[in-house]
């Protein structure tokens, strides 16, 4: 008998049972210790053959958060120019600003506008005059700043509305030659979108006939077309300077419009920041701080959504969540008849959710009406059989009853 290989197949056998050992003791961490899921992101690249341009286009869209689990919901729509550079951080802001604890402007449909040829598309041609010379007064329709001005009016704006749950309200945001392609959409078809965001506009040469024309196409007035945010970075300001110079000579009361310019931001980086201020500019009455301590009612609430419905044109309605957000405020603060009222107003805007009557639930249990603080949680567990921590509630102030 060999007594060295009966050794080794003694060590390999420990060895072996070792391992065995080491499995076992290291799993439980294993399996404890789960990676964290990447955010999702509900975005897709769309192609549409565009019988304007003569080309297949794509377009890039991005839809909130709730968009799946809220079949009712209707979305305002930021439409972002030079998507392939700024689609990605306008999305980022829209999602940061809307969030549930910012609640700085609504959630919104953001479309990236890709490009193919931005000298061509965003840059105005104008028609010759009798004698051959440019007639800097008369744009061309189907070339040009024209042509891709039709093409987003009458192909994009429409695919977007007919396929999606949008609010007629849109916002353009343009920069560099989108920026002076935004502007002349102002000049041309000034109700196309009811705000913009203007970053270091390319405005030069012939197209100075936008700064010199603007008290025309600004003086038509319409209720809900005033939102207007201009922004430049470290850089020659002179052309910006003579826009903000006509629109303190010539903006109507009605046109809401505001320049910033960002010392510490080159006319690249620029509009990171500018489109994050112009949303929040756009927005700027949206915000109600719910985390505070004063008291809120249910008619604070619709007094502030008829204020913001009259502002953007179309009927803008509390959501669940921010409901829920402003009556817990309230039960937090000691305010519990105010977090009932408004906990009852959210579940009947909302009788199929399951958390509407948990929280109802748990403002009734703090105001001491255990019975109807039960009716509320079996309404829960009822709407959702996997609601766990309603489920466990219930059946402690079931098994304190008996």
């Amino acid at each position: 008998m060999n007594k060295r290989v009966n050794l080794n197949g003694y060590i390999n056998q420990l060895s072996f049972l070792l391992m065995l050992l080491l499995i076992g003791f290291l799993l439980p961490y294993a399996a404890a210790a789960q990676i964290d899921s990447l955010p999702a992101h509900n975005q897709r690249a769309v192609l549409i053959h565009s019988k304007v341009m003569a080309e297949d286009r794509t377009l890039w869209i991005h839809l909130p958060d709730s968009y799946a689990t809220t079949p009712l919901n209707t979305y305002p729509v930021l439409y972002v120019l030079d998507a392939g550079n700024q689609f990605n951080h306008a999305v980022e802001a829209v999602s940061f600003l809307s969030g549930y604890d910012r609640n700085r402007m609504p959630e919104m449909i953001v479309v990236g506008i890709t490009n193919v040829d931005r000298g061509r598309d965003f840059t105005p041609v104008y028609l010759n005059t009798a004698n051959g010379t440019m007639d800097s007064v008369k744009a061309a329709t189907n070339a040009g700043a024209g042509r891709f001005l039709r093409y987003l009016a009458n192909e994009v704006v429409p695919f977007v509305d007919s396929r999606y749950r949008t609010q007629p309200y849109r916002i353009l945001a343009g920069h560099s030659l989108s920026g002076l392609f935004a502007l002349y959409v102002k000049e041309q078809m000034p109700n196309l979108f009811p705000a913009m965001i203007l970053t270091s506009p390319a405005i030069n040469g012939v197209n100075d006939r936008l700064l010199s024309n603007l008290q025309s196409f600004i003086k038509p007035a319409h209720p809900h077309n005033g939102k207007l945010f201009i922004a430049i970075g470290n850089e020659n300001t002179q052309k910006v300077d003579s826009l903000t110079s006509g629109l303190k000579r010539y903006a109507p009361t009605w046109l809401n419009w505001a320049y910033q310019k960002y010392d510490d931001e080159n006319h690249f980086s620029v509009p990171y920041k500018s489109l994050f201020d112009g949303l929040k500019f756009i927005y700027k009455n949206w915000f109600t701080d719910y985390y505070g301590n004063t008291a809120i009612t249910y008619r604070d609430i619709t007094q502030h959504f008829k204020i913001l419905s009259d502002e953007f044109g179309y009927p803008i309605n509390p959501t669940e969540d921010f409901v829920n957000n402003c009556g817990y405020n309230q039960l937090n603060s000691g305010r519990t008849a105010n977090a009932v009222a408004l906990f009852i107003e959210n579940v009947k805007a909302h009788p199929n959710s399951y958390n509407a009557y948990d929280s109802l639930g748990e403002a009734y249990l703090k105001s001491g009406n255990t019975a109807l603080a039960i009716l509320n949680y079996k309404k829960s567990v009822e709407l959702n059989p996997h609601h766990q921590a309603g489920k466990a509630i219930l059946e402690k102030l079931m098994k304190a009853r008996k």
